[in-house]
């Protein structure tokens, strides 16, 4: 089958609930949707969620990339196989070195989506059967609580009644009392029982990290994310070693080769992939099976306001890999219509990208390309 037309969107979604984090306050969905047409009429649909901070890239760079280099690659292309995809992908990251363009991973990673849901569909499998052998029907879930005032913390349970998870994550500020404050009040509300982990964005300095750590131990902290900034790899390694607490890797780590040198020099003892800011589903699958092969578990990883294409993407991802102790499949929450929203549904064998996924979205077309 061979592409010959791309639609790019912009989708600006309001969310239900505003998302505070260290970086930033979060109002609405920010991505870009493509939709990748096919002479046999097979269509398929991909994501970028691109965050400055993390991969280098804007949903206005995205759409240039998409723009002035990718679309005159993709269309035109015959794709038929996984290799196809493989090999179409290479061509773009070609194009980008051949052009000294840097940031390109999310942009990338909706290309490799759109790819894979459309061959999916061509040969009536899902996407999870193309990336690999699946080996389980149901996912663990981790809830993110961010930066939220402690009566709409306490409100949580009622809000979340009847949706199973195993863990919490927490996200951090810098004020250790706040922090001890929000921490001892999450474990109060969701028991002994439940996992808790934290996450500082990477807005710690190396002293302020290990107050915090030592300060919240009492609570029973089962890990920490991205303690300090995504350079530094040194005080990864400290951290880690000094107060006992396990690393998780999420800034810090978007490419194969961050993941093979943040493993193999004892920086960290968990990586966050997320689809979007690793380049898709098959770079990101490279990334989980060199992790399977150290012995290191990941957690898959979602940005804020994530569409169900890239939840959806995730699920295919985490069905596959024996070694996921966590998924973030909670985005969909943070938006006032979640009808044909199913990302949290336990069995997800025969799940295939469902266009009612982005329904309810606020789409806006920015570009559109025919062969």
């Amino acid at each position: 089958m061979k592409i010959n037309r791309i639609t790019v969107f912009q989708c600006d979604t309001p969310f239900k609930n505003a998302f505070h984090s260290p970086h930033l306050l979060r109002l609405s969905a920010e991505s870009i949707i493509i939709h990748i047409q096919f002479d046999n009429d097979i269509t398929g649909y991909g994501e970028s969620a691109p965050r400055l901070y993390v991969t280098g890239e804007t949903t206005a760079s995205v759409a240039v990339l998409m723009r002035d280099h990718f679309s005159r690659l993709l269309l035109g292309q015959e794709i038929a196989s996984v290799n196809d995809i493989e090999r179409t992908l290479c061509s773009l990251e070609d194009e980008c070195r051949k052009n000294d363009i840097a940031a390109y991973l999310s942009a990338l990673g909706a290309v490799d989506i759109a790819l894979l849901n459309a061959l999916g569909k061509s040969l009536n499998i899902s996407v999870s059967a193309l990336l690999g052998p699946v080996v389980r029907d149901a996912i663990t879930y981790t809830l993110p609580i961010p930066i939220l005032p402690a009566h709409v913390i306490r409100e949580l349970p009622r809000y979340l009644a009847g949706i199973e998870f195993s863990s919490i994550k927490v996200l951090m500020e810098e004020s250790v009392t706040r922090n001890r404050e929000r921490i001892e009040l999450v474990r109060a509300i969701f028991g002994t029982d439940t996992q808790i982990s934290i996450e500082a964005n990477g807005k710690w300095t190396r002293a302020q990290a290990m107050e915090n750590l030592n300060r919240l131990k009492e609570f029973d902290i089962v890990a920490v994310e991205q303690p300090v900034s995504s350079g530094d790899l040194e005080g990864l390694k400290k951290i880690r070693e000094s107060t006992g607490i396990p690393v998780i890797v999420d800034e810090s780590m978007c490419t194969l080769s961050d993941a093979q040198l943040l493993i193999n020099s004892g920086a960290c003892d968990m990586l966050n992939i997320k689809v979007s800011k690793c380049g898709g589903l098959l770079k990101s699958k490279s990334i989980a099976d060199f992790a399977l092969s150290r012995g290191v578990d990941f957690q898959l990883g979602a940005h804020v306001g994530e569409t169900n294409i890239l939840n959806r993407a995730g699920q295919a991802l985490a069905l596959v890999s024996p070694n996921i102790a966590h998924f973030e499949g909670f985005s969909s929450f943070l938006f006032e219509d979640r009808r044909g929203e199913d990302g949290l549904t336990k069995n997800m064998k025969g799940y295939d990208f469902a266009e009612a996924g982005i329904a309810n979205h606020s789409l806006r077309m920015i570009h559109s390309f025919n062969l």
